[in-house]
């Protein structure tokens, strides 16, 4: 149900079995550096931003932050699908319009956030194809320093291997703070926000990357050196 916090019970019960499938067909392991920031979920809105490597990125980063139960901002073209589409608008979602300049999303995730609702985006607006990190755009960072909602980054690893295989990974780093300095342009501070949050997802990709591997989502670059 986009832009609307009051989900129905078919959503609810959709969102919930989405969670089930994801814990049992990729057995995610999650890391939380502040594992303080589990304990504010409901109680302020947040905005995870996370690395994107493969279309089930939404459904496995919705499921590591389930607690705080967040919108997920989704390409107009996959919310308006025939067949896929039916089942994203039963989830908690805003669709964005990628091929246009689309402010009816922003204006959505706003009014969210002062409900204290927290989202989820992908800020490089697309999939990686190309063996390393897109730069992230500023959207998120916009939104963050509108609101003052803190970023929380995520670094997502793994292919994805279903049930018998490796099992799916994320790392998820600690709040970054919003505060935008009164001498500077709004939209200035979003780009540094998002310069942080990628470096900072960088080195949680970096740090689990170290620990188990090269994955072979990233073959053009490494990022265990950012650790």
């Amino acid at each position: 149900m986009s832009g609307n916090n009051r989900q129905s019970l078919k959503s609810r019960l959709f969102t919930h079995l989405l969670n089930l499938a994801v814990t049992v067909a990729l057995r995610p392991q999650i890391v939380w550096e502040d594992k303080s920031l589990k304990k504010r979920a409901g109680k302020e809105p947040f905005i995870f931003v996370a690395n994107h490597t493969h279309h089930f990125d939404g459904v496995f980063a919705a499921a590591v932050a389930k607690k705080f139960k967040p919108y997920s901002v989704v390409s107009r073209k996959w919310y308006d699908k025939e067949g896929y589409g039916k089942f994203i608008k039963l989830t908690k979602s805003i669709p964005i319009d990628l091929n246009t300049l689309d402010a009816s999303w922003y204006q959505t995730g706003e009014k969210l956030i002062a409900q204290g609702e927290s989202i989820l985006i992908f800020p490089e607006g697309a999939v990686a194809r190309e063996g390393r990190m897109l730069d992230f755009k500023s959207g998120a960072g916009m939104l963050s320093a509108k609101t003052g909602a803190r970023i929380i980054p995520v670094a997502i690893y793994g292919r994805y291997d279903m049930v018998f295989g490796k099992r799916q990974r994320a790392r998820v780093g600690k709040a970054i703070e919003s505060r935008c300095p009164e001498d500077m342009r709004r939209s200035k501070y979003a780009k540094t926000l998002m310069a942080q949050s990628q470096e900072e997802v960088r080195r949680l990709y970096g740090v689990t990357e170290k620990k188990y591997g090269r994955c072979g989502t990233y073959f053009e670059e490494t990022y265990a050196d950012k650790c």
